[in-house]
């Protein structure tokens, strides 16, 4: 979740353990479930104050020392515009990593911007909309380090207000008196990362596919392809370099708040999320990741990317850049989860509150 100005982080911590029960494989304290609660208050020009609470859960549905340590965080917030939402992710494994799953459950009752589609700008525009959102990854191991599977995406966008005299407020761009997002795809995930939530070494490579159609429930019929290329390596022992190569293509019939979108919290950091939006983008950032003292460090960060559609691409005669610099806290130290605060400069200066890294 993107906000423009943070006014204060309060970190606490509850610790709350289960006993394992009668299970003969290796277990101990570490194994047990670990809540953490994170309280929020932030502010942005479009929701004014901000404040909510999050909790964050790491635990293992079977515990060995094989097994990854599943994640669920849910945070719920409100604002002074009488705003809302509620937004639960999730990674979980099973026995051995045989399978996994990952997405996340929502609802949101907010206020976005929006610049028009592609580089053609338009006035700034606030549109508000109500979307129930559930995201579900589900891959089963092939080999050691290979997974596939399936997924499925479901948002329903309602758009609930436009300015009068702003594009969207004319009906004619797709999604923009709303839409229902219904999809099926497939899944394949090759992964040997020394760690699921702070890697130092080692490749992650995902390719995701959404196919929506009115057969399964869409209002409209499109389709969305995205690969996600990531490599870590440490040069020196407080150093951890971090590299990532996202493309996406969406055609068809693409609702507005459904194309490939630039800025948010995980890619191209210093833009509005939607800033640019269109047909197609293909992005690469890097990350410098040092630990400083305590749980605490420190991350330097750029991006370029490249925006177009299937008629032209690039639009722009020049890449799209942007840069910052965060602050990370080791909230669970078992896992290495962080809690993250970077400020990101692109076409304006964006600040970012959440957990894990950016990837």
């Amino acid at each position: 979740m993107k906000h423009l100005v943070l006014l204060i982080i309060l970190i606490g911590q509850i610790s709350v353990c289960r006993a394992s029960g009668t299970d003969t494989t290796l277990a101990s304290k570490k194994d047990k479930l670990h809540i953490k609660i994170v309280p929020v208050i932030a502010y942005a020009p479009e929701t004014r104050l901000l404040f909510g609470v999050g909790a964050l859960g790491t635990f293992k549905l079977h515990k060995d020392t094989i097994t990854h340590y599943s994640l669920v965080a849910a945070f719920v917030t409100y604002t002074q515009n009488a705003q809302d939402y509620i937004y639960v992710p999730y990674q979980l494994y099973s026995k051995n990593n045989k399978y996994y799953a990952e997405g996340e459950a929502d609802y949101y009752n907010y206020s976005y911007y929006y610049w028009g589609v592609g580089t053609n700008r338009v006035p700034k525009e606030l549109y508000n909309v109500h979307f129930p959102r559930v995201q579900l990854n589900g891959y089963r191991q092939i080999t050691k380090n290979f997974y596939a599977g399936i997924d499925y995406y479901l948002e329903d966008d309602m758009i609930v207000g436009t300015q009068s005299n702003g594009e969207l407020s004319q009906g004619e761009i797709p999604g923009s008196t709303g839409s229902l997002s219904s999809g099926i795809g497939f899944d394949a995930l090759y992964d040997t990362r020394d760690s699921i939530y702070f890697p130092t070494h080692g490749w992650y490579i995902k390719a995701v596919s959404y196919f929506n159609s009115p057969t399964i429930g869409a209002s409209c019929t499109y389709s969305k392809v995205m690969t996600d290329i990531s490599y870590y390596l440490k040069p020196a022992k407080p150093l951890v370099l971090a590299l990532n190569e996202h493309t996406q293509f969406t055609w068809g019939n693409v609702p507005f708040n459904q194309m490939a979108l630039v800025g948010g919290s995980r890619q191209m950091r210093g833009y509005y999320l939607g800033y640019y939006r269109d047909d197609v983008l293909t992005y690469f950032q890097a990350e410098a990741r040092m630990h400083i003292i305590g749980r605490f460090g420190l991350n330097v960060f750029g991006s370029v990317g490249l925006l177009g559609n299937y008629n032209t691409f690039p639009e722009s005669n020049s890449p799209i850049f942007a840069e910052g610099i965060g602050i990370r806290y080791n909230y669970d130290v078992r896992q290495h989860v962080n809690v993250r605060l970077d400020v990101g400069y692109g076409n304006s200066v964006e600040l970012y509150l959440t957990i894990q890294e950016a990837f």
